[in-house]
């Protein structure tokens, strides 16, 4: 599928894809091209899910995963050492079916990126997806 939305004030433009392994518990990866004002950068993850009730039309998930991102300044006085870093996440969304093969989902997640300092960073991602399956 593909996706758009914001994460920690950057625009987000992202390829999703998911496997269905039992009717509640997905598998899926995404990679995410983010678009700020002051960097630029893309964040691939990877993770499962749950779908509370599948059978419905419209459900809610949660889900959780990891993955890297990696973050490029526009412009930078210094240059940093390490711009990749290790991610962790949890989130939760709805999702619901417009046709048999047509998706639309929304999903708000809370990355930790496991920085090279000593501090942890905490970013919010929302996203909102349209996806077709087979």
């Amino acid at each position: 599928g593909l996706a758009t939305g914001d994460t920690d004030g950057a625009s987000t433009i992202a390829l999703t894809g998911a496997f269905l392994v039992t009717p509640s518990l997905l598998v899926r990866a995404d990679v995410t091209q983010l678009l700020g004002n002051s960097s630029n950068g893309w964040l691939a993850s990877a993770g499962i899910a749950h779908l509370f009730m599948p059978q419905w039309r419209v459900t809610p998930f949660v889900g959780i995963g990891g993955g890297v991102i990696h973050v490029e300044p526009k412009a930078t006085l210094v240059q940093p050492e390490d711009r990749s870093d290790t991610a962790a996440y949890a989130g939760l969304g709805v999702r619901g079916y417009l046709t048999d093969r047509f998706m639309l989902q929304a999903e708000w997640r809370q990355y930790v990126v496991f920085t090279s300092r000593d501090d942890n960073e905490e970013i919010d991602s929302w996203t909102v997806s349209f996806a077709y399956f087979f």
